[in-house]
């Protein structure tokens, strides 16, 4: 079984995160490049570009779709794939507004289509990593989960669509999603949702800082960004009645080195502090089961379902940063 892909943008998400898992996965051959602007002569090799997306559309060759062009274009894109016959891997969040995520998930049921959300940080090391730890009960019951998305970008960069005040711009859109969805992945909706978001290197621009709390009966969990951190610290930090882990950030180790966790807990009544290596990322896992689901072998995992309740959540937390503060006077 070998599936016929075409790529629909260029960008960093297509040369650094799609095409190594497209070109990593037997099963899939990249036989299109959608380049709607830029300059030729970059593409893979063997790969045919074309600057229309009809093209995309037209092929009856190409069988799977990765629409990973701007927040703007998902909505429209995927579903003109889905009319066409195509199954559809899309970029997060599945689309800006939820009547469009709701609309594109009854499509894609309706056509018989495989619609899947790109929702790959489920498979970074660190979310494994703390997957295993909580399954392991090595943390008791959980109390507080701490989830960073730092980075230091002190200058706004060309992307207007991620950088302009926009719907669907700014980092809790394009970094807190990934969170949400990691959350919603291991414990479920949440209780309540309290917010804090800003835009700190231009006022009046696209969200660059949020700290977002959500509440669950017995835990709490801190998703947090910024764009003013020179010294990353730890990624994820969660406590529970029987123990910590923390998960530093990749750039904490040297080249070479084993990237670990620290997890101090109690063992057999003794208390254990001790350093762990990561679980490793599995990636390569995401299109094995786009494949897999496209034949009917096994469920999607990333399912439009998971992906509309993260942005449900993502737009509940804008709601709430709007909620006026309290005045300590």
């Amino acid at each position: 079984m070998t599936i016929n892909v075409a790529l629909c943008a260029w960008g960093m998400s297509g040369r650094e995160f799609h095409l190594p898992l497209i070109e990593a996965e037997p099963r899939l051959r990249l036989t299109t490049l959608l380049r709607r602007s830029g300059p030729d002569g970059s593409e893979p090799e063997g790969v045919r570009f074309v600057r229309d997306f009809q093209a995309v559309l037209d092929d009856p060759q190409i069988e799977l779709v990765v629409v990973n062009t701007p927040n703007e274009l998902h909505f429209r894109m995927a579903s003109a794939a889905l009319a066409a016959g195509k199954h559809v891997v899309l970029e997060k969040p599945v689309t800006i507004t939820l009547d469009d995520a709701h609309a594109l998930t009854r499509q894609a049921e309706a056509s018989g289509r495989i619609l899947a959300v790109f929702h790959n940080r489920r498979l970074d090391a660190d979310f494994l990593t703390l997957k295993r730890h909580l399954d392991n009960g090595d943390l008791g019951d959980l109390v507080e989960l701490e989830w960073h998305y730092d980075r230091y970008r002190a200058h706004v960069t060309h992307k207007q669509w991620k950088e302009d005040d926009l719907p669907g711009a700014g980092t809790w859109f394009d970094l807190g999603i990934h969170l949400v969805d990691g959350m919603l992945s291991l414990f479920g909706m949440p209780v309540s949702v309290a917010a804090d978001m800003d835009s700190l290197r231009r006022p009046g621009a696209a969200t660059d800082f949020f700290d977002v709390r959500f509440r669950y009966p017995d835990h709490r969990v801190l998703l947090r960004a910024s764009t003013f951190v020179r010294e990353l610290g730890p990624v994820i930090v969660a406590h529970g009645r029987k123990g910590s882990l923390v998960i530093p950030h990749e750039t904490s180790f040297a080249k070479g080195e084993t990237p670990t966790a620290l997890l101090h807990t109690e063992r057999a009544g003794k208390v254990v502090r001790e350093r762990l290596p990561l679980e490793p990322a599995r990636h390569q896992d995401f299109y094995a089961n786009v494949i897999d689901a496209i034949a009917g072998d096994r469920p999607l995992v990333f399912t439009p379902e998971s992906a509309t309740a993260a942005l449900t959540l993502v737009h509940k937390a804008i709601e709430a940063a709007r909620e006026p503060a309290m005045s300590c006077g």
